[in-house]
């Protein structure tokens, strides 16, 4: 028998027999997160109005956000000891403690909520009212990410973690973030330190001292939560989940090398719900969005192959940090100006150029620490920059957004020396936007809208004149 939701499922991917199986999950779940028989009409719209659902790829990469919603809500009654840690974060920790025992639920629950209640479900803002309400008030510059998880809490959609694994490598906000977590709820905190102020120029050469001290920091963290969750990490767990990741890795390669197309074969705002993804789940999330990326790589061969894609042909192409998490308008604003986006920063950290780690670690911390100081994820502002030149060659740019969130230390911080690099560098123009990635209420499409549409005839003006870059 349907229900309210079966449309709206069947539009994310759903088959009708996963929703006949799942039905009363997603009922409990739906409940949890007050998604009533009302939301329908909206969500249906503002799905296809934000998201090509023409392609079946996109449509189930839907689905993967919405089963690991579910797999979140009902996590905690469903026996699982809960481990929530903060985007963007070393993922190694929480896919070694995921791949250890079944009884862990491991995810990054704010980005769960940007993309499910924000992109599908048009309901973010009651769950940011709810963080701001519950010690994260407007008006302070407190990251929207966090009012997210901590409204979740309060709200009651979500469960309270077991565990936190709080990371100071990037974000220093998230760890004080999670001492209110703890402060609330009276649960126990992992902390993972580290140091991203390298010294410019540094990259992509770093300290073994570095990788010791991040990789020491991420061993205390597995045997702090190898005693809170009562579970032994697996001895072979680093490279398991590193075997299990490369089915993405290798789908994403393709995606990128299919965006060097002219036109653009599909929107950044469908990229960024796999680079998302990528960073937030460690379960059935990213199995099936690993799956729906398979279908999307095929239906966006045969758009290459017939020369269609979602800009005009030889249309300016521009490389961003990140598409908005919560809402696709913001994201979609800048190819309506008529520029394209093929590479975002976050999907550099993955497809970027390729650096061998340095010497040989024997710890699974270490090892990590090696990896990401060698991706550039978390070196320092010099590496971060240099993904952008490295973009700006790659995929031919004509202009590079500059996007940073006024409320992120680590982003606001590298903005402006990012655009007089970049424009030094390549010749390009780089527009330096103010923008915050995952609440739109204060920065939204309309806001940004002059800046960008300038931004974008100044770019169309120097393709049209032939102007000469070091792309």
């Amino acid at each position: 028998m349907s229900n309210y939701y079966d449309g709206l499922l069947k539009l994310c991917g759903f088959e009708d027999a996963e929703i006949e199986n799942e039905r009363p999950r997603i009922e409990s779940s739906f409940e949890k997160l007050g998604i009533v028989p009302a939301d329908m009409e909206r969500a249906n719209s503002w799905v296809r109005q934000n998201h090509d659902v023409s392609l079946e790829g996109v449509r189930k990469l839907l689905g993967a956000w919405l089963q690991e919603l579910i797999d979140l809500v009902l996590s905690k009654e469903e026996g699982k000891k809960i481990v929530y840690f903060g985007f963007p974060a070393i993922l190694g920790p929480g896919l070694m403690l995921s791949a250890s025992s079944e009884d862990v639920f491991v995810s990054a629950p704010d980005m769960v909520l940007d993309h499910t209640m924000g992109q599908i479900f048009n309901k973010l803002t009651p769950i940011l009212e709810s963080g701001e309400a519950n010690g994260l008030p407007p008006g302070h510059a407190l990251c929207s990410l966090w009012q997210a998880k901590i409204g979740g809490i309060a709200s009651g959609m979500i469960p309270v973690p077991d565990l936190a694994l709080a990371s100071s490598y990037f974000c220093d906000m998230g760890s004080k973030a999670d001492d209110l977590v703890a402060a609330q709820y009276e649960i126990p905190v992992a902390y993972i330190d580290g140091v991203m102020d390298s010294k410019w120029g540094e990259f992509p050469e770093y300290l073994p001292e570095r990788v010791h001290y991040l990789g020491g920091q991420i061993n205390q963290a597995l045997e702090k939560a190898e005693k809170v969750l009562g579970i032994k990490i697996a001895p072979d767990a680093w490279e398991r989940s590193q075997k299990e990741s490369r089915g993405f890795v290798d789908n994403l390669l393709k995606l990128l090398e299919l965006m060097k197309s002219d036109p653009v074969p599909i929107s950044v705002v469908e990229l960024e719900l796999l680079e998302a993804l990528s960073g937030s789940s460690t379960g059935r999330g990213i199995r099936e969005g690993t799956k729906a990326m398979s279908i999307l790589v095929e239906e966006l061969e045969e758009r290459v192959k017939a020369g269609t894609g979602i800009t005009e042909k030889r249309a300016p192409r521009v490389m961003m940090a990140a598409g908005h998490c919560s809402d696709p308008r913001v994201t979609h604003l800048i190819e309506e100006a008529g520029l394209a986006v093929p590479l975002t920063m976050v999907l550099s950290w993955i497809g970027g150029p390729k650096i061998e780690p340095k010497g040989d670690y024997d710890t699974p911390g270490e090892k990590m620490a090696n990896y990401e100081l060698a991706a550039a994820n978390f070196h320092g502002t010099d590496a971060s920059i240099k993904l952008f030149e490295w973009g700006s060659k790659v995929m031919k740019l004509d202009g590079v957004i500059a996007h940073y969130l006024y409320n992120c230390r680590p982003a606001a911080t590298t903005s402006h020396a990012q655009k007089k690099y970049l424009e030094e560098k390549t010749g390009l123009p780089v527009l330096a936007l103010e923008i915050d990635n995952f609440d739109s209420r204060s920065y939204s499409a309309d806001s940004m809208r002059t800046k960008v549409e300038t931004f974008a005839e100044l770019v169309k003006a120097r393709k049209r004149t032939g102007y000469k870059s070091l792309t």
